[in-house]
């Protein structure tokens, strides 16, 4: 077996620039369901920056955002994701409770072509992880640009 020989199996990547700590204006590009190599599920969700108070990333950047579902906080985060997302397609607040799987399926179908173009803010902090000290997540709070972040 030679150097190549998993080639034909190999899949590209195409995310892995994540959003680090600050303030952003996001328009939504692309919505991706699927599977890692190592089998756990996840959501990804693709943005161009309109926007942000954070230098190390630049207006018009294509930057990502990454749920794996073996995490504690994956549905949490998704459902907070997309109650910023159906705000902003209803144009007014929305309950949060109404948000279902078969409605999550819906916003992340056909690569998320239902709420490509939606603008959300985002900030973005670090929390220290508890278990592990010395190491943090990132936590995203997401805001529907219908109802502007204060």
């Amino acid at each position: 077996m030679g150097i190549f020989s998993k080639i034909k199996e190999a899949r590209i990547g195409e995310g892995g620039n994540y959003l680090p700590p600050g303030d952003f204006d996001l328009e939504i590009k692309k919505v991706t369901v699927g599977t890692t190599r190592k089998n756990i599920p996840f959501m990804a969700v693709a943005f161009t920056c309109l926007g942000t108070n954070n230098p190390a990333v630049k207006v018009g950047e294509v930057v990502d955002w990454f749920n794996g579902a073996d995490k504690d906080g994956f549905s949490s985060n998704v459902k907070e994701w997309g109650s910023a997302v159906l705000q902003n397609i209803a144009g007014e607040p929305i309950d949060p409770d109404s948000i279902d799987e078969a409605v999550m399926e819906g916003l992340t179908d056909k690569g998320g072509e239902s709420c490509i173009g939606q603008k959300l803010r985002v900030k973005v902090t670090l929390k220290p992880i508890k278990s592990a000290p010395g190491k943090f997540f990132s936590r995203h709070q997401w805001f529907s640009t219908a109802n502007p972040a204060s």
